[in-house]
This record gives structure tokens, sequence and C-alpha cells, in this order.
């Protein structure tokens, strides 16, 4: 799968696109929750249970996602996880209810798992010696920029649209990685 010249940049930012997207989501909803407890009539438990079923699920499923993706394929895993990543956006975004909302947040969870150890071990095989370590600081930084991002433009949102346009925003992100990875 060795790439040649500038594909590799090109495949590294199309996987750069949906970790935004991932790291966004870490932190998008936290500005939210006030929106939340209004409109689907939270309690506070399941205020928790909203934010706490995306970690959950990512921290549990992370390590296996990534054997999984090294022994059946990663690209194919990785562009499945991108497409369930996009479908529970919208699922998250259409909730009716908290319950529903919980719900699909794990599976928000769920696609996120596999993306994070798949996008990170297409690295090595792209990239040699300085090139690789340039390649995983671009990897991070995406990683890290969508974090202390997703409460200033999920504050944003919340002031323009309505509470699910936080969720809305990862399916362009996540169109374009999934595009540019299967073209890619």
């Amino acid at each position: 799968m060795q790439a040649n010249g500038n594909r590799k940049w090109w495949i590294l930012g199309a996987l750069s696109f949906g970790l935004l997207a991932i790291a966004l989501d870490m932190t998008i909803l936290n500005v939210a929750l006030p929106t939340l407890a209004t409109d689907l009539n939270a309690s506070t438990s399941s205020l928790q249970w909203i934010v706490d079923s995306y970690n959950l699920v990512l921290a549990a499923i992370l390590l296996p996602a990534g054997m999984l993706g090294d022994r059946f394929g990663r690209k194919r895993f990785l562009l499945a996880a991108l497409v369930l990543f996009g479908a529970a956006s919208a699922a998250c975004a259409f909730s009716g209810s908290a319950s529903a909302l919980v719900v699909a947040r794990a599976f928000l969870g769920l696609g996120a798992a596999f993306v994070l150890p798949l996008s990170m071990s297409i690295l090595p095989v792209l990239f040699q010696g300085p090139e690789r370590t340039k390649a995983m600081m671009i990897w991070a930084m995406a990683n890290m920029l969508g974090i202390p991002l997703g409460p200033i433009v999920g504050g944003w949102l919340l002031k323009h649209y309505d509470w699910g346009s936080v969720f809305l925003l990862n399916l362009p992100l996540v169109a374009v990685a999934i595009v540019a990875i299967g073209w890619l």
C-alpha cells in the first residue's frame, strides 16, 4: 500500500477530516447540555449518560477495533466506521428523547473507536523515516485541534441554530473523509 509522492499526504488530509469530527464530538456537546435538559426534558442522570455513553463505548472498543482492522482490512473497517459515525451523528441530531440520544451517542462512540486506531495504523504503511514523524504530528494535531474547538464551535452553533446542529457538523467532515479515503 505504499503511496507515491503527494498522494500519501492527501490520504493523511482525508484521515485528518475524520479525526477532526471525532475530536470535536468529544467536547462539542458540553455546551449544549443546558439546552438538552430543557428541550428533551433530560434529568441530570440522563445528561451524564448522554455524555458518557460516547466515551465509555470509545474506551471499551478502541483496542479490539484496532486488532480487527489489522486482521480483516484497515480500509474496509475504516470506511464502515466513518459511515457508522456519520449515520450516528444524524441519529443524534434528530433524537426525540434523552434515551434515544444516549443510544445514538453509543453508536457514535463505536464508530470513533474504529476510526482512531485504524487511521493511525495506516500512517506507518504510508510514511517512512522523518516523513513518518511529520505525518504522526499532523495526525495528532488534527485530533487535538478538535478538542478545544468543540465548545467554541458548539457555542456558536447553539447561538444560531438548534441543538442538533452540533451533530450535523460532523456530516460534511465525515463525507469528505469517506470520499477521499475511498478514492485515494
